[in-house]
C-alpha cells in the first residue's frame, strides 16, 4: 500500500475512474483509488448502462449529459476502448396522468437542441406494434440514445489512469478518514494507513458513510431497484428502441437475443441488496399488460442495484464546507453512467485549479441542502 499521496479516491465506480483519470490528464497522477471489491462492482455495474438525454427533465442536467454525450462519441479515439454504443434510441410512454409531464419535457429538450419526436399513440403503434397503446395519450422518442458497456467505460478510466501513475487498490476498504483540526490529513484502510490532504467520496451508495467519518451528513436516499434479463425472445427486435412507461416507472430494452427490464424504486439502509421476488411478480404483470409478447418471455437472470440519489435529484458536488481536503462526488442517482465524462471532470478541476472551469458548480454544493453538519 502506497503511503502518500495528492489525491485519494474512494470508490472504483464509473464516477472515481473518471475523476482519477481527468485528474491525471490535468498533470496530478500521485493519485490512490481505493475500492472494497472490484472495479464496478457496486451500483455502476448494475444498472441499465443507458446513454440517455431523454432522461433530463431540467436545463442543468441537460448540459451535463450533452457534453458527457459528446465525450463519449469520441472515448475510442481518447482512451482507446470501445464503449460498444448502440443508439437504438430511448422512448418514453405516458398515459393520460403523466402526458402534459411529457410534452412538456419534450418540448424542453427540444428548446435545447436534443432531437426528440412526439408520438401520438397511432404512431407508437404503427412503429412498435408489440406495444400495447390503448391506454396510452402520449409518447416521445429521443433517436440518438442507446445503452453502453459501463465496464469498458469504467476500465477504460481506470486504465488509462494507471499508465499515467495512479495506483489503484482493488479488495482494499477505506475504513476512516483522519481529520485534525478540521482538515483531511488521511485514509484509514484495512491495508493501513494513507497520508493525503485531499480526498474525494466517490463511493455510490457508501458515500454517506464515507461523510460520517468526518462528520459530515451526505443527503443520499438509496433506492433498490430490481432488474431481469430474459431468455432469447425473437418476438422484439434487437433494433427497437430503449421504452421507458412514465406511469408504471417500468422499463425494457433489447439485451442480446432477449429482453433486459427493471422497476422498483424502495428506500434501503443496507447496501447488499438482493433480487425482489415481490417486485419481480409485479413487473412481470406490468410487462404482459404494456408489451403482450412478453407473456413467453423466460427469466434467464436478475439482480438487484442501488440508485443513490440526492433528494434534488441533481449530483453533489465540491467541498464539503466544514472539512478542508473532502471533496463530495457523489448523488448521481440514475445518471452516473451518463454524466461520468463530465463528473470526473469538474472534480478533477476543482482539486487541480480551485475551481471548476467548464461550468459554475456552486449550485450542486452540498449547501444547497438544510441542515449541513
Amino acid at each position: 500500500m502506497q503511503a502518500t499521496a495528492d489525491v485519494v479516491i474512494i470508490g472504483a465506480g464509473v464516477i472515481g475512474c473518471s475523476t482519477a483519470y481527468h485528474l491525471a490528464r490535468m498533470g496530478i497522477t500521485n493519485v490512490v483509488v481505493l475500492e472494497k471489491d472490484q472495479v464496478g462492482s457496486g451500483a455502476s455495474g448494475k444498472s441499465a448502462s443507458m446513454l440517455g438525454m431523454q432522461f433530463c427533465h431540467d436545463e442543468l442536467s441537460i448540459d451535463l449529459v450533452k457534453q458527457s454525450y459528446a465525450r463519449y462519441m469520441q472515448f475510442e479515439q481518447e482512451l482507446g476502448v470501445s464503449i460498444d454504443f448502440k443508439p437504438i434510441g430511448w422512448l418514453t410512454l405516458a398515459t393520460a396522468q403523466n402526458a402534459e409531464q411529457l410534452r412538456s419535457n419534450a418540448q424542453l429538450l427540444q428548446s435545447l437542441g436534443v432531437r426528440t419526436l412526439v408520438l401520438e399513440p397511432d404512431e407508437i403503434e404503427r412503429r412498435y406494434p408489440e406495444i400495447n397503446t390503448q391506454d396510452l395519450a402520449l409518447g416521445a422518442l429521443g433517436p440518438d440514445d442507446g445503452p453502453v458497456d459501463p465496464h469498458m467505460i469504467m476500465w477504460g478510466y481506470i486504465k488509462k489512469a494507471c499508465e499515467m501513475g495512479v495506483h489503484l487498490y482493488e479488495g482494499t476498504r477505506a475504513t476512516g478518514l483522519r481529520v485534525q483540526g478540521g482538515q483531511v490529513q488521511g485514509v484509514n484502510t484495512d491495508q493501513g494507513f494513507v497520508a493525503t490532504r485531499m480526498v474525494v467520496n466517490a463511493a455510490g451508495p457508501w458515500a454517506i458513510e464515507v461523510g460520517r467519518w468526518a462528520g459530515v451528513e451526505v443527503p443520499i436516499i438509496n433506492l433498490a431497484r430490481s432488474i431481469l434479463v430474459t431468455r432469447p425472445l425473437p418476438d422484439i427486435p434487437s433494433t427497437r428502441p430503449f421504452v421507458d412507461d412514465l406511469t408504471a416507472e417500468w422499463y425494457y430494452r433489447p439485451e442480446g437475443p432477449g429482453v433486459l427490464m427493471g422497476m422498483g424504486t424502495l428506500p434501503v439502509e443496507d447496501m447488499e441488496v438482493s433480487f425482489s421476488p415481490e417486485i419481480v411478480d409485479e413487473m412481470i404483470e406490468t410487462a404482459v399488460h404494456r408489451v403482450p409478447v412478453l407473456e413467453k418471455a423466460s427469466m434467464l437472470t436478475g439482480w438487484a442495484g442501488i440508485r443513490p440519489m440526492s433528494p434534488d435529484d441533481r449530483p453533489i458536488l465540491g467541498p464539503a464546507p466544514s472539512i478542508e481536503g473532502l471533496v463530495l462526488n457523489c448523488g448521481w442517482g440514475g445518471a452516473g453512467i451518463m454524466q461520468a465524462p463530465i463528473g470526473g471532470q469538474l472534480v478533477a478541476e476543482y482539486i487541480s485549479q480551485g475551481r471548476a472551469t467548464t461550468m459554475d458548480i456552486s449550485v450542486l454544493g452540498v449547501e444547497r441542502f438544510s441542515p449541513v453538519r
